[in-house]
């Protein structure tokens, strides 16, 4: 089961870093010269940037998943020591603490 779900995670990260990638590609592509155009590409890049700013977030969850995973204390609460739902954990890989203990 834990290695199925590192593949999974690793798939996803390698599915977001990708995204990244587009994103730094499309900033890269430089701007128009027409200024109604720059104000839509400005508008644009704020979204970009939400948008990559998310993608890292989630690579570095997946990432923490995956280390807790080779640890062997994927799905134990760090607080309570308990066992994380796997309903919880479907809904929030990267979850570290039960549904008790994160409220």
């Amino acid at each position: 089961m834990n290695n199925e779900l590192k593949a999974i995670f690793t798939k996803r990260i390698i599915e977001l870093q990708q995204r990244v990638d587009s994103i730094h590609q499309d900033f890269a592509d430089g701007r128009n010269s027409d200024w109604a155009e720059q104000a839509a590409e400005r508008e644009n890049d704020e979204v970009l940037n939400a948008l990559e700013s998310e993608a890292k977030n989630e690579i570095q969850q997946l990432c923490n998943a995956i280390s807790h995973i080779e640890k062997g204390n994927y799905g134990i609460c760090q607080a309570c020591g308990g066992s994380i739902a796997k309903q919880r954990l479907l809904v929030q890989p990267a979850a570290i603490k039960c549904i008790h203990c994160a409220d």
